[in-house]
């Protein structure tokens, strides 16, 4: 875990996150979240996205981080396959995400949608919304599964569901975009520091 931790806030690492965080901020400040909100409310949003985000909502809840908690003790106590050494990347790449997850959301200060002030600027530590916890939670393992899969296609399709709660949050109007946004890119950074291999890179341990 300490060298996950050194490749995710390495100096790349830090001018990644750096970079999507300003992105974020200029998103926050220049109207584009609200104007996302509002197209999304009038032109997406209704009873048939209710019902998909529905479905998609308990992927991104907190008791997921314990789920792969304990595919990690099983992987290194009892056995090891394919299904828990993914289970094990999972709760890795949470661990090493979640520290830039918190100092971010704090930091911001950003609150939600359906919050006063009513908009996405930061003011810091006031809140604790400026990137989706939600989105970063759930992202994991799907960006995980993308890269332990030799079809392109796969490996796409993985990447798209990765944003499904996300934008199941933006739905419910309990983020802007860029919440999503940084979320969303957080779990990706964590998720290339702990280094799932390509497909092919795991053998067994030699005897």
């Amino acid at each position: 875990t300490a060298a996950h931790y050194r490749r995710c806030y390495d100096r790349r690492g830090f001018l990644i996150l750096g970079g999507v965080a300003l992105a974020a901020f200029v998103m926050a400040h220049t109207g584009i979240d609200e104007a996302v909100d509002r197209a999304h409310a009038s032109r997406v949003r209704g009873p048939r996205s209710d019902a998909a985000v529905g479905v998609l909502r308990g992927f991104g809840r907190r008791p997921w981080f314990l789920v792969w908690g304990a595919f990690a003790l099983l992987d290194g106590l009892v056995a090891t396959t394919p299904l828990l050494r993914w289970g094990r990347r999972n709760f890795e790449a949470m661990v090493v995400g979640l520290p830039a997850l918190w100092s971010l959301q704090f930091a911001g200060g950003a609150s939600r949608p359906s919050d006063p002030p009513g908009d996405a600027r930061w003011r810091p530590f006031r809140d604790d919304n400026t990137a989706s916890g939600d989105t970063f939670v759930a992202a994991v393992p799907w960006l995980n599964a993308g890269r332990t899969v030799n079809e392109p296609w796969l490996r796409r399709l993985a990447w798209l569901l990765s944003w499904g709660p996300g934008w199941g949050r933006l739905n419910d109007r309990k983020h802007y975009a860029s919440q999503v946004v940084l979320g969303h890119e957080i779990a990706a950074q964590a998720v290339r520091s702990v280094g799932a291999p390509d497909p092919g890179a795991e053998s067994p341990p030699s005897r």
